[in-house]
């Protein structure tokens, strides 16, 4: 096949300029390299063909340029690594680096060559040389080789240099030394179609005081045949794992999202869920409840049809006792088919199911993320659910009664109008007042902007499915618009998708037959039993919450390089604005698909505006190449600073330590017998006139995890009171006492200064 050239016309748009290049290339191309080798200033073109002999071709083109030759020190004399920029062209910034090797197979010339366009006379030539010094290279004219030596660079005065600060946390993960354990599994023996595995999507992670000693403890989740990890606080900032009883025990099953109940009297309960998933044969997904003091582990919901996701508990009636929501994943073998999660509410001491209003979430997704948060400030809480191949789903809450809420959305790109027009592949939810004006604003995680999948209103990603091949799964087939046949088109090679269609290769004898066939041309009688699914964006969003309306915003595009999962709350920094950290990446793709690795976990500055700015890993100190997954906060040295831990699928659980944030005010609350914790409150400090932004406390938010229930919130000046909404709508104002660091506050609104 032939090289083609296409002239850049600016606006992203192109021409075809094969001409160009005098003749076309043709033939099988294995590697290609530039050199100048006539010196006369313009990069010539070496082709190395499969089984023929190599082609040179000559650049006889006669546009000005500037070439530029490094002399570095020796060992590195040709400078490799090096950065060359030519400013004040046509094109007002151009930057090569310098590289030896790195394309497939080849390896170019180490000399650059700049395109000046009409400027011919007056640009600067800047080298930032490996070695940390710095060239400059002024009044530069075109159609000249500029031979530059690093002896005669110049090391940067200190005043220029940036001041180096403290990163804003410490990497402590060798307080837990504990990695994610795994088991591999063969999703794609069951359905081939699907576009990446369902069976690596843990861990869940969970900061709570289990024994009721003042001090945070960590829950960790397993995958099949490790065991659930619990460490214990010994309040001196390290952790002791407990490994007896059922802690010793190996799970039977994935374990997904992790929630902690306390009731005043009685020791913590934890609740996890599990996955039936990679079951060989139906089964029903149990929540398993371990309670660390007495060693034990119970099973008290055991019927549900689907993979139980995410674990969230609130109180939904404002009675004092608290409900919780069991989320329901994926059912196995029936992907992209919608589960039906559940409620459950406490009738004299035991956990019954709540009839009408799981009767209302039938059917409703593939459950990712689920957060209670009072989105009306009334008191009771909403419940909102991000999905997979849905959008985020909003159930208004009318003293304990649920019903659909699809509020309107301005502010995203004119073309949505409703929450429900934003379908995704949703992966976490949660809650905070970004921009601090007291309501709850929603931050959820999607799958990115920098996968081969493209989505919008016009041009979804698009799953069809149906029993296609009469196996009792479902078969898939991922498509997507082709401009070129103005269709929508199968996205997977024409063997990958007969095993959805046996009877494809006798339709389509040929991969040209088949690659201008349309979607419905290629499932020809089976139309009528196929059925889709789609997802028109695929960005990480904020949705700033206006009382009657949502102002949608996508995150940074730091945010969109990789898909997020878990999404924590909290003012890192200490500034009185909140801030926000993903984790992130997926490795899990099919065979074909690169994994998705650019994140590193991503920590969002909050201005107090809603808007948000990413941090680099060098000024947070988070730098994570693993696969995250749940994400937590809590104060866990008691220091007055949010710490942050992070689990990974089958990788190393990472524990960062706040260490150079602002101190803030640490405050429990101090509930009713049936929520001690205050699950579902809304708190705020004041400063005199000013108030800061409002802080709610979740049981299970983000990706299958809890925070602590201490919440640190930020003084960037000394507080004078503490306003919390508790559930049911009762306020209360309590008294700061001046230079307290930590304070419990009673349902009554009474403060007492801890210490």
């Amino acid at each position: 096949m032939p090289i083609v050239a296409f002239h850049n016309l600016g606006n992203y748009r192109f021409e075809e300029a094969t001409t160009a290049w005098g003749t076309e290339l043709r033939g099988i191309h294995h590697a290609i390299a530039t050199a100048d080798l006539d010196g006369d200033g313009y990069l010539d073109l070496i082709v190395n063909n499969l089984g023929s002999a190599a082609g040179i071709y000559r650049n006889e083109s006669s546009a000005p340029r500037v070439a530029v030759r490094l002399k570095g020190l020796p060992p590195n004399t040709q400078g490799i690594g090096a950065k060359i920029k030519l400013l004040g062209a046509t094109v007002a910034l151009q930057s090569q680096e310098v590289i030896s090797g790195g394309r497939y197979m080849a390896g170019s010339d180490t000399e650059a060559v700049f395109a000046p366009g009409k400027v011919t006379e007056g640009m600067t030539i800047e080298i930032n040389w490996r070695s940390g010094k710095r060239s400059v290279i002024k009044e530069v004219k075109a159609n000249r080789l500029y031979e530059i030596d690093e002896e005669t660079a110049i090391t940067p005065e200190a005043s220029s240099i940036v001041a180096q600060h403290s990163p804003l946390f410490e990497d402590v993960s060798h307080l837990l030394e504990h990695t994610h354990h795994d088991n591999e599994f063969n999703d794609f023996e069951r359905q081939p179609g699907l576009p990446r595995k369902l069976g690596q999507l843990g861990p869940g992670i969970a900061w709570a005081d289990l024994d009721g000693d003042g001090w945070d403890d960590l829950i960790i989740g397993s995958g099949k045949g490790g065991r659930l990890a619990i460490f214990q606080n010994d309040k001196h900032g390290r952790f002791n794992p407990l490994t007896d009883g059922p802690f010793a025990t190996t799970v039977p099953r994935d374990q997904t999202g992790i929630v902690v109940w306390r009731v005043e009297g009685k020791s913590a309960r934890i609740f996890v869920g599990t996955a039936s998933y990679e079951e060989a044969k139906a089964a029903p997904s149990v929540v398993q409840q371990y309670e660390p003091l007495a060693k034990t582990i119970e099973e008290p919901f055991t019927n549900l049809e689907s993979s139980i996701g995410p674990l969230a508990l609130g109180d939904m009636d404002g009675n004092g006792n608290l409900e919780l929501f069991v989320g329901g994943r994926v059912i196995a073998g029936r992907y992209p088919e919608a589960t039906s999660p559940r409620i459950y509410r406490q009738v004299s001491g035991a956990w019954v199911l709540d009839p009408e209003n799981t009767r209302l979430l039938e059917k409703v997704g593939l459950v990712s993320g689920a957060v209670w948060s009072d989105l009306d400030a009334d008191g009771y809480p909403e419940l909102i659910l991000a999905s997979e191949w849905g959008p985020i789903k909003i159930f208004r809450n009318d003293h304990g009664k649920l019903s659909p809420w699809d509020p309107a959305i301005s502010a995203v790109d004119g073309r949505h109008s409703t929450l429900s027009s934003l379908s995704g592949w949703w992966n976490g939810v949660t809650t905070g007042d970004l921009d601090g004006d007291g309501r709850m604003d929603i931050i959820a995680s999607n799958w990115g902007l920098n996968t081969p999948y493209q989505a919008s209103p016009e041009r979804p990603a698009i799953l069809c499915f149906g029993e296609f091949s009469g196996g009792g799964t479902l078969d898939l087939i991922e498509a997507e618009y082709d401009p070129a046949l103005k269709s929508v088109v199968p996205r997977r090679m024409r063997e990958r998708v007969a095993e959805a269609l046996p009877d494809l290769l006798g339709r389509f004898p040929t991969h040209k037959d088949y690659s201008v066939a349309s979607l419905d041309q290629v499932l020809g009688s089976h139309q009528g039993s196929a059925h889709n699914v789609q997802a028109q964006t695929l960005a990480s969003m904020v949705f700033l919450n206006r009382s009657n309306h949502f102002e949608g915003q996508l995150l940074p595009i730091e945010a969109q390089l990789s898909p997020a999962f878990g999404v924590s709350v909290a003012d890192f920094d200490g500034d009185g604005h909140e801030d926000v950290f993903l984790s992130q990446n997926f490795f899990a793709n099919q065979p074909e698909v690169p994994r998705y690795d650019a994140g590193r976990g991503l920590l969002l500055r909050g201005d107090g505006t809603g808007r948000l700015k990413p941090m680099p890993g060098q000024e947070s100190g988070i730098k994570i190449y693993g696969e995250q997954r749940g994400a937590a906060v809590a104060d866990f040295n008691q220091d007055g600073r949010p710490d942050l831990v992070v689990a990974q699928n089958a990788a190393a659980t990472k524990l960062f330590r706040n260490s150079t944030g602002k101190r803030g005010l640490r405050v429990r609350l101090n509930g009713p017998a049936g929520n001690p914790t205050g699950v579902g409150a809304q708190m705020r400090l004041l400063f005199g006139q000013r108030r800061g932004p409002m802080r709610e406390l979740h049981a299970g938010s983000g990706y299958w995890s809890q925070d602590s229930a201490v919440q640190v919130l930020a003084t960037p000046e000394s507080p004078t009171e503490v306003w919390v909404r508790w559930p049911g709508g009762k306020i209360t104002t309590g008294t700061v006492a001046k230079g307290a660091s930590e304070i419990i506050v009673d349902t009554d609104g009474a403060t007492t200064v801890v210490h």
